[in-house]
C-alpha cells in the first residue's frame, strides 16, 4: 500500500482504562489510502450487522459467527477503549474540518445528503455508498453463503497489508521526505511540491529574534483551502477541464515580479548556453530559485533593494496563490446560484464560449483579484469583460497562430497583478492591445471565402450575436444559449448556404456559375439553421428552401431563426446582389458590436436572450 509519513503528536491518545496503548500522528501523506480503507471495513461491519441471523442455514450461521467483524472493525474503525474527551473520539482516523463530521457520520451510519456542502463530503458519501452497493449486489445475486465468503476474504487481505512508514518530529522533516518520496512514478504535482518546499524554507528562515510573518501551520492551512477550492473548479462545467497546476502557471505569469522572471531566464539561458525562453512554463523552478535567493540573501542586483523578505514573500505569495483557487471558483460557477449581476454573467458566458481562455486566464484572474480587493466597480469590470472578449473575438478570427499576442495579455496581467492599477489605465492597455495585435478585421469578414478562412465556431458565435440583435429589434426572444450556439450542442445551430453550395439543381449559365462559385461562401450567403432543417434544405435552390421545402415540413419563411425568416421575407429570389446587401448589414453590425469603443458597442454588445435576465 506504499509509503505513509507520519508527525507523531507530543501527547498520548488517553484511554478509558489509563494504558498508553495509543499515540496520536498527523497524517502526511497517506490520508486517502486510510480514510478509504476504513470507509471500506466500516461498510463490511454495516452489511453483516443487517443480516437476518435466523433465516441463515445452520453452514451460513457458522460461518457468520466465525467472522472477524469486531476485530476489524476495532483495529481501523474505532475501539471502545480511547476515551473520549473535548476534540477527541473514538474513531481511529479523524479528517480535517468539516469533512471530519461527515466522516463520522458515515461511520455511525447517520448520512444525510442534505446536510453535504462540499465536493469532498459528497465524494465520502458516494465512497461509502459505492462499497456498500457493492457488498449489497453479491448478497442479492449469490446469497449470504458468497457475501460470507467474499467479507472473509476481503478482510483476510486487509490484514496482510503493508506499508511502509516514516515517523517523522517535524513538519520540515516530513515535508522533506514526502517530496522526495513521492516525485517519482507519476509524481506529485507542482502545487504538493510548492507546498512542501515553501513549508521547508519557513523553517529555516525563521528566527527567535522576532515573530515570523508566516508559520508552516499557516502555509499548510492556506494550501487546505487551495485544495477545497480546487474541489469546487474541477465541478464546475466551465472550468472541468482546468487542473491545480494550470491555476498556479497563470497566478505565476501575473502575480511574480516581471524582474524576477527576466533574472531567473537570464540565469538559466546563460547555465545551459542556449536561450530559455519561457520562465512560466517551468514556473516551479523559478519559484524555488526566487525563495531561495531571498532565504540565502542571494547577492543579484534585482534583490539590493527587494522589498520582502523570504517570509514576508511566503506569506504573500501563498496569500495571493490561495486568494487566485478562490477566484477561479468564483469564475466558473458564477450566475449558478446565489446573487449575482446578470451583465457580468452574460460577459463571462460570452468569454467562455468563444473558447480561449487559456490566452486570458492571467489577465481574467488579476481582474478579478483588483474586483475581489474592491479597486475596480462593476461597471468597471464589466467594461473590462466586455474589452476582454472583443479582444477574443476581434484578434482570433483574424489570426491562424491560436497564441498570437498571448504575451501581450500575460505582461499586462503582470503589471495588473503586481501593482496596483486603475480601470482607466487598464482598459486604455487593453484597448491598445487589441489594436495592435489585430489583423483587418473588415476586410476578413468580406473575404468572399469567408466560410472556409473564418472558424466554424466563430461563425456561428458572430451570426448568433447577430440574431440576437434581430430579434432585439423585432421584440422576440431567444431561450436558446450563447454556450450551444458556439459549440453547436445537441446540433441546434448549423450554417446553411442560402445560395447552396452545390449548382447542380439551380440551372446556372456558365457566367451565372462563375458568379456562384465566387460569392457562395460569402458571409452573406450563410444563416442559421437546425441541423434536421440543414439536411432537408440541402442543395435546394433558394425559391424552394424559402417556401415549402416539403408538405408539412419547415421552410425558411418558418425558420426557428430570425434572421433566416428575415431573409425570406425580404427577397423572393437570392443572388449576388442580396448577398452583397446582406454583407454590408452584418459587416456594419460586427464592427460595432466588436468595436472599442464602449459607447458604439454597449447597446449591441448587452444584448442577451431573456434566459439571462
Amino acid at each position: 500500500m506504499g509509503t505513509i509519513i507520519c508527525k507523531a503528536e507530543p501527547n498520548p491518545a488517553r484511554t478509558v482504562d489509563g494504558v498508553s496503548d495509543y499515540r496520536e500522528y498527523a497524517i502526511v501523506d497517506g490520508q486517502q489510502r486510510l480514510t478509504t480503507l476504513v470507509l471500506l471495513v466500516n461498510a463490511i461491519d454495516s452489511i453483516y450487522n443487517l443480516i437476518d441471523i435466523e433465516g441463515l442455514s445452520e453452514e451460513a450461521k457458522s460461518q457468520y459467527e466465525s467472522l472477524p467483524i469486531e476485530e476489524n472493525t476495532r483495529r481501523f474503525v474505532s475501539d471502545p477503549a480511547i476515551e473520549m474527551s473535548g476534540k477527541q473520539s473514538r474513531f481511529k482516523v479523524q479528517l480535517q474540518e468539516d469533512d471530519n463530521d461527515t466522516f463520522e457520520d458515515i461511520l455511525r451510519d447517520d448520512v444525510d445528503d442534505s446536510a453535504t456542502e462540499t465536493p469532498s463530503q459528497e465524494r465520502l458519501v458516494e465512497a461509502y455508498r459505492f462499497y456498500l452497493e457493492k457488498l449489497e449486489k453479491v448478497q442479492q445475486e449469490k446469497g449470504p453463503v458468497e457475501l460470507f465468503n467474499l467479507i472473509d476474504e476481503l478482510l483476510s487481505t486487509i490484514q496482510s497489508l503493508q506499508f511502509i512508514v516514516y515517523t517523522v518530529k517535524s513538519p520540515e522533516q516530513a515535508t522533506l521526505i514526502f517530496e522526495s518520496i513521492n516525485d517519482r512514478g507519476i509524481g506529485l504535482s507542482n502545487l504538493d511540491k510548492t507546498k512542501s518546499f515553501l513549508m521547508h524554507k519557513v523553517y529555516l528562515s525563521q528566527s527567535s529574534e522576532r515573530p515570523p510573518t508566516v508559520s508552516i501551520d499557516g502555509v499548510q492551512r492556506r494550501f487546505g483551502r487551495i485544495y477545497r477550492w480546487m474541489q469546487d473548479v474541477v465541478d464546475a462545467d466551465r472550468t472541468s477541464d482546468i487542473d491545480e497546476d494550470q491555476i498556479q502557471r497563470y497566478h505565476y505569469i501575473s502575480r511574480v515580479n516581471s524582474a524576477v522572471n527576466t533574472a531567473y531566464l537570464r540565469q538559466e539561458t546563460n547555465r545551459r548556453h542556449k536561450t530559455f525562453r519561457s520562465g512560466a512554463s517551468v514556473y516551479l523552478d523559478a519559484v524555488k530559485w526566487h525563495f531561495t535567493n531571498l532565504q540565502e540573501d542571494t547577492d543579484l542586483d534585482i534583490y539590493d533593494s527587494y522589498p520582502h523578505t523570504c517570509l514576508e514573500e511566503i506569506d504573500q505569495y501563498t496569500d495571493s496563490l490561495s486568494r487566485y483557487y478562490s477566484h477561479m471558483e468564483t469564475v466558473g460557477a458564477y450566475g449558478q446560484d446565489g446573487d449575482y449581476n446578470t451583465n457580468i454573467d452574460w460577459e463571462l458566458r460570452k468569454i467562455f464560449a468563444l473558447d480561449r481562455l487559456g490566452n486570458f486566464y492571467p489577465l481574467l484572474l488579476a481582474i478579478w483579484d483588483e474586483y475581489d480587493a474592491d479597486r475596480l466597480s462593476e461597471s468597471d469590470l464589466h467594461e473590462i469583460l466586455q474589452l476582454i472578449e472583443v479582444a477574443s473575438f476581434r484578434i482570433y478570427t483574424t489570426v491562424s497562430r491560436s497564441d498570437t499576442g498571448r504575451n501581450s495579455f500575460y505582461n499586462l496581467a503582470n503589471d495588473i497583478g503586481t501593482g496596483q492599477k486603475d480601470a482607466k489605465w487598464i482598459t486604455e492597455k487593453l484597448r491598445s492591445r487589441i489594436q495592435s495585435k489585430e489583423n483587418d478585421f473588415e476586410n476578413l469578414l468580406r473575404n468572399q471565402n469567408a466560410y472556409e478562412r473564418i472558424r466554424y465556431k466563430d461563425l456561428r458565435y458572430l451570426l448568433y450575436s447577430y440574431e440576437l440583435y434581430l430579434r432585439s429589434e423585432a421584440k422576440g426572444g431567444d431561450e436558446s444559449s450563447i454556450e450551444r450556439a458556439a459549440e453547436n450542442a445537441g446540433n441546434d445551430y448549423t450554417l446553411d448556404h442560402i445560395w447552396p453550395k452545390d449548382p447542380e439543381k439551380l440551372g446556372l449559365t456558365e457566367t451565372e456559375e462563375e458568379i456562384h462559385e465566387e460569392y457562395k461562401h460569402n458571409l452573406g450567403n450563410l444563416t442559421l439553421t437546425t441541423g434536421p432543417q440543414n439536411s432537408g434544405w440541402k442543395n435546394r435552390p433558394y425559391p424552394e428552401k424559402r417556401d415549402r421545402v416539403d408538405e408539412g415540413k419547415p421552410d425558411y419563411l418558418n425558420s426557428d431563426f430570425t434572421m433566416t425568416r428575415r431573409v425570406a421575407r425580404q427577397h423572393k429570389q437570392w443572388g449576388k446582389d442580396e448577398i452583397e446587401q446582406r454583407l454590408n448589414d452584418i459587416v456594419e453590425f460586427a464592427l460595432r458590436r466588436w468595436s472599442l469603443d464602449s459607447d458604439e458597442r454597449e447597446p449591441l454588445s448587452t444584448i442577451r436572450p431573456a434566459s439571462v435576465e
